[in-house]
């Protein structure tokens, strides 16, 4: 095979139990609570399902292992419970199904006692995201988002409708809207029902696919049905729109009944919960934002949130909702009163994992390869910690924690080296609690010295907070292109402004000097909808268009677009390109939805690139090199092909793989 994993840098917890009650989790999706309270958590990068006290207090049982057998996970993402018998419903998305566990109760604890497996019939790959059940008069249904599902060229995905025994009933492309037409479905990820039966679904991706004129909108939304497809408009407005619009919005939760009913919508895209009140009049008209102010910390990336019944049996009053978030990059689920009308959070009760211990990666975003005399090293960067792991290159050796002290959240990076073993790191600030008045700089500059065991010290740090010249909104990816000894241009993407910045670093003064930017936020050739890497090669500078699903590469002639929207591992087809790296001639591209990694030569090529290879990696088990949230790869050249470093932001951990070419 061209494509070889190596090894998987970084320690993680395994499913087993652990010796205290507490329960390290590893980026929580669902939660629901059953009917004597337990509260059930999907312990999605670990595969497996925990379950918590009502109090989220003491830890009863670990439930699954991973694995492909019945009762067993792959990346267990969302849950719901049975409206009324003692079973939950569980999408295993890495597996393509979702299994029913049947469960009665020892004493306090519940224990699985019968597994359904159920899929949809059809041969094509199931990617149950979302779920959600109802009992109608005529019986159960149950609603799964299969969010990756196309046909070919059209790009909408589905709504899987399953009766009680797990068959095929229906399906769900489209929302009928009498005066918005037909509202397609792109990568639908959360799912709830309200108390009439009717559908709502977090339409994640259409902010990316949508294409409503010559381009795609900017923000997706939340969509209201009936259990056939049918929308059902809100009054406010007339549509079946919930009336806001999100950056991410992976779930959606109905809160309540009757005139106390509201819709929470936890958006990633800057750690929102989003209310609304669908009964008019309620409480307001308008959605309500429940957040802190930036001083402080948001939700953790939200992925779920669900009704709470707290132990001690307080009610809230009208203008309180109280609810159960989970927190993925936080590794928490924790209950909170959500004051709709004050627009605040009141954290009640909350368990999960601690990723600071050392040789453990929370959120690893980038690596980059250091020659040294005595073999290569490789610096992980381990962003929520705000440090580098440093090992050996084959990732064998010991990790040694090095902090990057003047970076908040640092993900991207680049190196550039002056003689083995000693060169410079360049570190990009991804961090979302910037205000206006923050002046703080985002790209920091370290001496880094590995000949004698590792050390890294400050030099100099530029990019403020802005849209101007030397300023910069959330950088991401980084690289470097020298130009002497002494100096080298540093290319670093500006995602939030849509545009490749340089500045030249001169090593003898230790300055970092801004030159100049190109392009703007747009979808034309020379424009960007959040650019996420850069990468140098022998023809060309490259650069990852990612919500505009495309490459965009820069050479004397000046800008030029690669490839467009679409599903598959080869050719010029991407969705969400995520990274791209160069080394010897190839350029490879981290293809987010597809979990792919393509290989492109630029020799071979007449005009622009042309593909090679392609690897797919979809799943959780991470001895098996397998990919989930890939982050900045790189690549470095070997006399018998190019050695490839991807972390998995998060799975927690670094893939080394090795990549020859075909002959």
């Amino acid at each position: 095979m061209p494509f070889r994993h190596q090894a998987t840098i970084g320690a993680y917890e395994t499913s087993g139990d652990r010796a205290d009650d507490s329960p390290q989790l590893t980026t929580p999706v669902g939660v629901c609570q059953d009917p004597r309270g337990n509260v059930w958590v999907a312990d999605t990068a670990n595969s497996r399902l925990v379950v918590l006290d009502s109090a989220l207090e003491q830890r009863l049982t670990a439930v699954g292992e991973p694995g492909s057998e019945p009762g067993s996970f792959e990346l267990p993402f969302r849950l719901a419970h049975h409206p009324s018998d003692p079973a939950l419903f569980v999408t295993d998305l890495a597996n393509g199904r979702v299994q029913r566990l049947s469960y009665e109760y020892d004493d306090r604890r519940p224990e699985v006692v019968a597994v359904d497996t159920f899929r949809p019939d059809d041969g094509g790959q199931f990617h149950p995201n979302g779920i959600a059940v109802y009992e109608y008069d005529d019986g159960l249904r149950v609603f799964v988002a299969d969010e990756f599902y196309h046909e070919g060229d059209d790009l909408r995905a589905r709504i899987t409708v399953f009766d009680d025994e797990g068959t095929l009933v229906d399906t769900i492309r489209s929302v009928d809207s009498e005066f918005a037409g037909a509202l397609p479905l792109y990568w639908p990820q959360g799912l709830a029902v309200d108390t009439a039966g009717n559908l709502l679904i977090a339409n994640t991706g259409e902010g990316v696919l949508r294409r409503t004129g010559a381009f795609p909108s900017y923000f997706a939304t939340v969509l209201r049905c009936d259990r056939a497809g049918a929308g059902v408009p809100f009054e406010e407005t007339g549509l079946p729109i919930v009336p806001q619009s999100y950056v991410t919005p992976r779930g959606v939760s109905v809160l309540g009944s009757g005139d106390d009913e509201r819709v929470a919508v936890p958006d990633v895209g800057g750690g929102f919960v989003h209310m609304y009140d669908t009964a008019r009049g309620h409480t307001s008209e308008v959605p309500s934002t429940i957040a802190p102010s930036l001083d402080d910390r948001r939700f953790g990336s939200p992925m779920q949130v669900a009704p709470y019944d707290s132990p001690d049996g307080t009610a809230t009053d009208d203008t309180t909702e109280r609810v159960l978030v989970t927190e993925a990059m936080d590794h928490t689920v924790a209950a909170y009163d959500l004051g709709t009308i004050s627009e605040s959070k009141r954290r009640l009760a909350g368990v999960g994992g601690d990723h600071t211990a050392p040789e453990r990666l929370d959120f690893a975003s980038a690596a980059v390869g250091v020659p040294t005399m005595g073999g290569e090293r490789l610096l992980v960067v381990d962003a929520d910690n705000a440090r580098l792991q440093v090992t050996d290159a084959d990732g064998g050796g010991p990790l040694v924690q090095r902090p990057l002290s003047h970076n908040r959240f640092p993900v991207g990076t680049a190196f550039w080296s002056v003689e083995p073993g000693r060169g410079y790191l360049f570190a990009a600030d991804y961090s979302l609690t910037y205000d206006t008045d923050n002046d703080e700089p985002q790209i920091a500059v370290y001496r880094l010295d590995c000949r004698d065991g590792v050390r890294i010290d400050h030099v100099t740090s530029a990019a403020t907070w802005g849209i101007w010249g030397n300023n910069c909104k959330l950088p991401r990816g980084l690289a470097t292109d020298e130009i002497d000894g002494d100096r080298t241009r540093l290319l670093a993407v500006d995602s939030f402004n849509g545009r490749l910045l340089r500045w030249t670093f001169d090593r003898t003064t230790g300055e970092l000097a801004y030159e100049d930017d190109d392009g703007r936020f747009g979808h034309d050739c020379g424009e960007f909808w959040n650019p996420s890497d850069v990468a140098v090669g022998e023809r060309a500078t490259y650069v990852t268009d990612r919500n505009n699903n495309r490459l965009q590469y820069r050479d004397d002639d000046g800008w030029h677009v690669y490839g467009e929207a679409g599903y598959g591992t080869d050719g010029d087809r991407f969705l969400l390109p995520q990274s791209v790296a160069a080394a010897d001639g190839y350029v490879f591209v981290v293809d987010l939805v597809d979990r792919a990694i393509k290989a492109y030569s630029e020799t071979d090529a007449d005009d622009a690139l042309a593909f090679v290879d392609a690897m797919q990696a979809f799943g959780g088990d991470r001895d098996r090199g397998d990919l989930w949230m890939p982050s900045l790869l790189s690549a470095s050249g070997r006399e018998d092909g190019v050695e490839l470093v991807v972390p998995d932001s998060v799975l927690g951990v670094a893939y080394r793989y090795h990549w020859t070419p075909p002959a």
